[in-house]
């Protein structure tokens, strides 16, 4: 079979897929053709008819944008797409959307887009094929632009520190970003960098052609002993087009006129489209029949599939574990609750990996065995100071059918948005413990004290964003994490907070709830009307109990609001039982207000950034004590 027919038969139907939908990038899609063609049909281990094989390796196309040349080979190779998928590329309810959406069942193991993101969920992947004792590869394409995000050098630091000799990065070196020429902003040693971080470096001269060498390459890269593996492909961007070489190919159709010209020379009817050989589908029959062959052969089950949306990790061991938690009468930090809580859940849960970005003593999350380069069998990862690289590692981890808990200071998460809403987008189980949670921190300041941080997480769809008043609503906390299929955010504080009599951990499962009435005239008027409800979350929960109490001239109902996400999902009939019309509402949490007029009429919060001093010393500053907030419903 002539292979040279087949590179080009993919890079066609790419290029057809986006004339058709007069939106794509087929610049990439005609360089990196050769990789895609040898690394799916002489490299990775797969079944089309079992996508979901435990033992299969996973390809990631970091460099997202070239998803066309993705959905061509998928399709050619009998995965789950027809020709009528690829006619209809980039357009609604498609199987073939504009960036790479995960669905492993479809063959996409990672949605990609914004560059340098698949290189560290490479990094979670390998991590836990290592863990798992698979012996499988993970391959990652990526391009110029990928390697110079700042996460490929976060990522790829900690795959060299830990020898992920399964991880092989396939470089697209083409020279090309969108603005032009690389040389305009990217003259480093790339090589030498990679070097340095501990990795092995292959290079093919003539990624255009030359298929042996791309072949050779790869089969060297699978046998490093030690170290993970880069292969800087040199390709030409737009190879065979009448723009190859140059930036304008990279994310504008070919136009009719080139493709026509471009078929011609690769010896195809240029007046046809979508065109595929009889031998070309011939080889990809036979393709298909071999690698299911390779796994019986092997003795590998055919039955042996993993699970990439998994939901509930919660059984009654754990439930029953976590809801026996006791603090007894002591008042913890709700960062100490949390790690009495993770400690007990890393015990029972065999598929968890724990991690922070080296603020562990801070966070309090090391509570198991670190996992190292010489021993996969720890439950805790160091990080590093990488909270970028963390959370998107954390998004392989779980694409990988692990729990991943990441944690950072919560004012951090703006290093972290990239991943968390990639997270969130795809529904990866993901928990994020951000500590450190308001200007109470204190004399840090306020480069460390998170005012917008939260109100940015629950902007985030598909993200449950939960601040916990106690050491009851942090134990509920997780069970409501591990029972959400997707991504949880659980903001904890530093400073100690008091128990509370009433918290529930059950109630909390609705995002709000009554936690507190106080007692004015109850006993001799059944019906009598609030006057005030104080809605809050996190530690100014205790103190609007305390206002309820010392304002005995009015009827005041406190609400916690742990998780307005989950609030928001109640009927309608529960929302007006917590919050009745025609009652005078406050929310009252330390940060900013945006966002809070959706359930109050009046708001008390901080919409300045803080200072440096002491927690009291800030507390009355801000107005965060009993006097003020009463003489603040004085006088509305």
């Amino acid at each position: 079979m002539n292979e040279t027919k087949i590179v080009n038969t993919i890079r066609l139907l790419s290029v057809d897929m986006i004339e058709k939908a007069n939106s794509g990038h087929p610049g990439m899609c005609l360089g990196c053709a050769p990789m895609i063609f040898i690394l799916w049909c002489k490299i990775i281990n797969f079944c089309p008819n079992k996508p979901l094989l435990i033992k299969r390796d996973r390809f990631i196309l970091s460099n997202g944008h070239g998803c066309a040349l993705l959905y061509s080979i998928l399709y050619l190779l009998g995965y789950d797409y027809s020709i009528d998928d690829l006619k209809n590329f980039r357009q609604i309810f498609s199987k073939t959307p504009g960036h790479p959406e995960f669905n492993p069942k479809l063959g996409i193991e990672a949605s990609t887009g914004p560059l340098g993101q698949g290189i560290a969920n490479g990094v979670g992947m390998s991590i836990v094929s290592k863990k798992k004792g698979i012996n499988n590869f993970i391959y990652v394409m990526c391009g110029d632009g990928c390697l110079m995000e700042g996460i490929s050098y976060e990522a790829a630091s900690l795959a060299g520190h830990l020898g992920l000799n399964n991880l092989i990065l396939l470089y697209d070196d083409n020279g090309i970003t969108i603005d032009g020429k690389t040389d305009i902003t990217f003259s480093e040693d790339v090589r030498g960098r990679f070097k340095s971080l501990q990795w092995n470096v292959l290079d093919v001269e003539n990624g255009d052609t030359d298929l042996e060498d791309i072949y050779s390459k790869l089969i060297c890269a699978k046998e490093s002993k030690d170290k993970p593996t880069i292969i800087f492909v040199k390709t030409t961007i737009g190879y065979g087009s009448f723009y190859s070489g140059k930036s304008s190919i990279h994310g504008t159709p070919l136009g009719t006129r080139d493709i026509k010209s471009l078929k011609e020379l690769f010896g195809f009817d240029p007046e046809k489209s979508f065109f595929i050989d009889q031998d070309v589908k011939s080889y990809f029959l036979e393709l298909k029949e071999k690698k299911e062959k390779y796994w019986i052969k092997s003795g590998f089950s055919l039955e042996e599939q993993d699970h990439p949306l998994f939901t509930s990790l919660l059984n009654t061991e754990i439930i029953n574990c976590i809801r026996n938690i006791k603090n007894g009468e002591k008042n913890y930090s709700s960062r100490d609750s949390s790690s009495i809580v993770l400690k007990k859940i890393s015990e029972l849960l065999p598929n968890i990996l724990i991690g922070s970005a080296d603020l562990a003593e801070s966070n309090k999350t090391m509570v198991s065995t670190i996992l190292s380069k010489n021993d996969f069998t720890g439950k805790y990862i160091h990080y590093g100071v990488r909270e970028h690289s963390m959370c998107s590692i954390a998004n392989g981890i779980s694409a990988f059918g692990f729990l991943p808990v990441v944690s950072t200071f919560l004012v951090f998460i703006t290093y972290c948005l990239a991943p968390i809403r990639m997270a969130a987008l795809s529904k990866h189980k993901v928990i994020y413990v951000l500590t450190h949670d308001s200007v109470f921190l204190g004399e840090d300041g306020p480069t460390h004290q998170p005012i917008e941080s939260l109100t940015i997480l629950r902007s985030i769809p598909g993200l449950l964003t939960i601040r916990p008043c106690d050491s009851t609503e942090v134990s509920s906390a997780y069970q409501i994490a591990l029972e959400f299929n997707g991504p949880s955010a659980i903001i904890l504080s530093r400073q100690v907070l008091t128990n509370i009599d009433k918290s529930n951990i059950d109630e909390m499962k609705l995002g709000a709830y009554i936690i507190y009435e106080n007692e004015r005239k109850k006993d001799n008027e059944e019906n009598m009307k609030l006057d005030w409800i104080m809605v809050a979350t996190g530690s100014e929960v205790s103190l609007a109990i305390e206002v309820a109490k010392k304002y005995t001239e009015m009827f005041i109902r406190v609400v916690s609001m742990p998780c307005c996400e989950l609030f928001d999902l109640q009927t309608k009939e529960y929302k007006n039982s917590i919050l009745p019309k025609n009652i005078k509402k406050i929310s009252l949490e330390a940060g900013s207000t945006l966002g809070w007029y959706k359930y109050v009429d009046y708001v008390y919060g901080i919409d300045t950034f803080g200072m440096s001093a002491k927690m009291n010393d800030i507390k009355d500053y801000y107005g965060f004590n009993v006097e003020k907030i009463c003489s603040f419903l004085s006088i509305h």
